[in-house]
């Protein structure tokens, strides 16, 4: 029960889901209901409950306190609380193992999937965070301009055919380029297959692994580099450094492995950068897993001793 109810929070925190109660929004009752069940359950502890407990005061420190030294701070402490619950580098959290050291592709080397309370956590704060941040200077832009809302929708109505393609575009490019690096590289070989946990995997892979992966490379470091960066020109950098740093961040698989991921990382910053979506990075983000996961081997080829 508890990481459905999670699940549920991470969809509430994005821009379609205006639900409040209390005049909080939905998804901050829900976290508090799915961390509740989690203790009961025993996926959390004393510690997990004073970890979770800093990061949502980090959260809104980060929204409240307008100080820029203070603000500047919390965000870093922010940010580095982010990163430590993704990397389940903080104690207090017992993930729910999904599956555990099965090979499932007859090359491949064993995976374990867990539902991770501690990530999916990180993955929603973070994603509230930039929206919360984006909405008020979408709204100040409008106002400045002296723009009625209203007829902003109306024409975005429009050509929402026309906005759409050209995501669409970038999703396939991404897909087949990251794809076929990997084949070329010897990563991957072709091997069509559904495992029995595919609903598990699809599901967690999208709501407790992209979100968290797109909310702090794209919408949190991306955009906040992207704001460094004065002159036009320049602006692709963004997209290029952060698909570098996400690279780096799988260091683990190897060196080609962190090629795959470089390639991939600048198709989701692309992407981003292209439309200021973070819905459409955490979208090509999942596409591309799903595709690897049912066509190819999962994770990655076994090497031969």
């Amino acid at each position: 029960m508890t990481f459905y109810i999670l699940g549920l929070a991470i969809l509430s925190v994005f821009p379609f889901c205006k639900i409040t109660f209390f005049k909080q929004p939905i998804w901050l009752w829900l976290l508090i209901l799915s961390v509740l069940s989690a203790a009961l359950e025993g996926h959390i502890n004393i510690v997990g409950l004073v970890v979770i407990t800093f990061y949502v005061a980090l959260y809104y420190g980060t929204l409240n306190i307008k100080q820029p030294i203070i603000n500047k701070a919390i965000t870093i402490a922010f940010i580095g609380a982010a990163l430590g619950l993704a990397l389940h580098y903080v104690p207090g959290f017992n993930n729910l193992p999904i599956v555990v050291n099965e090979q499932i592709s007859s090359d491949a080397i064993a995976y374990t999937l867990y539902a991770n309370f501690d990530k999916a956590i990180a993955g929603l704060l973070l994603s509230a965070y930039y929206f919360s941040t984006l909405a008020p200077k979408r709204q100040r832009t409008l106002d400045s301009k002296g723009i009625d809302s209203k007829s902003i929708d109306s024409k975005s109505l429009a050509s929402k055919k026309l906005a759409l393609k050209q995501p669409v575009l970038i999703i396939i490019g991404t897909i087949l380029t990251t794809l076929i690096v990997a084949l070329l590289l010897g990563i991957v070989s072709f091997n069509p297959k559904v495992p029995d946990f595919w609903l598990a995997f699809i599901a967690i892979n999208l709501l407790f692994t992209c979100v968290a992966e797109e909310a702090l490379f794209r919408g949190l470091l991306q955009t906040k580099l992207s704001q460094q960066i004065i002159s036009a020109r320049f602006a692709i950098l963004a997209p290029i450094i952060i698909a570098c740093i996400f690279a780096l961040a799988h260091f683990m698989g190897g060196v080609n492995y962190i090629l795959v991921s470089a390639v991939a990382g600048f198709g989701y910053g692309y992407i981003f950068y292209k439309t200021q979506r973070l819905e459409w990075a955490i979208l090509c983000h999942w596409l591309v897993n799903v595709c690897h996961f049912f066509l190819f081997t999962y994770p990655m080829i076994k090497l031969q001793a």
